[in-house]
């Protein structure tokens, strides 16, 4: 069921991150999709990650490592559909009830799913060079605000 929107994702979101310098790494999991680039010293991946029961939707979760090799301190979270936790917030096909109101269908195009996570990745690239948490970024953790978190449990 998730076919079609992991062709429509292959066909325009994997050339939009890879004119951006993303490479594609080789799959470890048919689950998980993971892109790396390299810039200004820091390792800058996402990954693809999809619902394990098969259902069509996704959530990218990203990190951005200090060193090139073994990451030192990382920063990471995830890039959905809107903040929180739970899988409705992930990118996929079923629709809010307001917007199948307001549309009269049931379901987003798989097309209609990638654009909307490509009008999303800025606010990604935002936070890798700024720092900047928009508003569909969700769990994001600095090294230095684990560090505070640590301290407080202490």
């Amino acid at each position: 069921m998730a076919q079609p929107l992991r062709e429509a994702l292959k066909r325009e979101f994997y050339p939009f991150v890879e004119a951006r310098g993303f490479v594609r790494q080789r799959a470890t999991h048919p689950l998980f999709t993971e892109f790396r680039r390299q810039q200004d010293g820091m390792v800058q991946t996402f990954e693809i990650q999809w619902d394990k029961y098969q259902r069509p939707r996704f959530v990218l979760n990203f990190q951005r490592a200090e060193g090139m090799q073994v990451p030192s301190r990382t920063a990471r979270g995830r890039l959905q559909r809107r903040r929180g936790g739970a899988l409705a917030c992930w990118f996929g096909l079923h629709k809010p009830w307001l917007a199948v109101l307001r549309s009269g269908r049931l379901h987003y195009r798989p097309e209609e799913v990638v654009q909307e996570l490509m009008r999303c990745f800025p606010e990604l690239e935002a936070w890798w060079l700024r720092g900047e948490e928009g508003p569909h970024l969700y769990g994001v953790a600095l090294p230095a605000q684990a560090s505070r978190a640590s301290d407080s449990l202490s």
